[in-house]
């Protein structure tokens, strides 16, 4: 059953869409009819719908901005879109817009409109999971480099905004390689997954964890009140990551070092923010592991790192 929203205003035309769908033998539709941009958002946030069937001339909305007004609230469903007007600029600027399709009422087969839903349905799946394996981690689902560093300039803009501090963490792993070299690749795979499971568990839904490649992951801890309070965050990660993994026929024990640097006091673009909490990361390793440091920045000498405390 495919879960339709039909937005028209014309009832004649909404019962020819509704009887030309039912003439599909493949596959039935449940279809929900509103005649007003207000009630679809009314319907909309009640249930899940798996396509919009959208007329862009309605009583209080018109055109193409009809169009963005849907898409803002429901970015995730596919929209085909129901005119009486055939005309090829418009229905170009609609498909620009994100509609998975233009049709002109009344014309073309039967068969089209249906045909069309699917199609769309299907395009929009396709369209997701490319975005998807754009932005994320395939093995870990985490968070990928790529979408890392939008949320990353993001969060510094919100952070200016609202003086609040934010703290960016890079971690790596200890004894990984050794794991991976004596138990094998498959082993060392299974337990990135459970790494970034607890990793997940350590810290709040409004806090992103990435994986940057290898063994490498980073944190972006947003709204935070002071460096303690990320103190107590790597804290509960080292901690974490020191009890030993179970891994089936295997049982490890890693460890994870931590590098973290403060923004705004270390008031750097992306790029020097990575170097300076990477620096931070590699005064931990040099400490044997298990262990987070604090990138300190000053006028003249922008690389000190301090460590603010060390787990055996």
């Amino acid at each position: 059953m495919i879960k339709l929203l039909l937005i028209e205003d014309d009832n004649v035309d909404a019962h020819l869409t509704q009887d030309l769908l039912a003439e599909w033998s493949i596959e039935q539709f449940d279809i929900t009819h509103v005649t007003r941009l207000s009630e679809a958002f009314a319907c909309l946030g009640r249930g899940h719908y798996d396509a919009i069937l959208l007329d862009l001339s309605l009583p209080d909305a018109y055109g193409i901005p009809t169009l963005k007004q849907v898409q803002a609230v429901s970015p995730t469903i596919p929209i085909i879109v129901l005119s009486t007007v055939n005309d090829q600029t418009l229905s170009i600027q609609a498909v620009q817009q994100g509609a998975q399709d233009y049709l002109v009422k009344g014309q073309g087969h039967p068969d089209l409109l249906a045909r069309s839903i699917r199609y769309a349905i299907e395009r929009k799946r396709a369209e997701e999971r490319m975005t998807y394996l754009a932005q994320y981690d395939q093995l870990t689902g985490l968070v990928n480099r790529t979408l890392f560093r939008d949320r990353l300039i993001q969060a510094m803009a919100r952070s200016k905004r609202l003086q609040r501090l934010l703290g960016l963490m890079l971690l790596d792993l200890d004894r990984f390689k050794a794991v991976n070299d004596t138990m094998g690749h498959s082993v060392g795979d299974l337990l990135l997954k459970l790494v970034a499971d607890r990793l997940r568990t350590c810290v709040r839904e409004i806090d992103t964890v990435a994986r940057m490649g290898g063994d490498e992951f980073t944190i972006i801890l947003e709204g935070c009140a002071s460096e303690e309070d990320m103190a107590v965050v790597a804290q509960r990660i080292t901690d974490a990551i020191a009890e030993p993994f179970d891994l089936g026929h295997h049982r490890a024990s890693i460890g994870v070092s931590i590098g973290i640097t403060v923004y705004p006091s270390d008031d750097h673009d992306v790029d020097d923010l990575l170097k300076h909490a990477d620096a931070a990361m590699y005064q931990s390793k040099q400490k044997g592991g298990c262990a987070f440091h604090f990138h300190v920045h000053t006028p003249t000498t922008p690389a000190i790192t301090q460590a603010v405390r060390h787990t055996a």
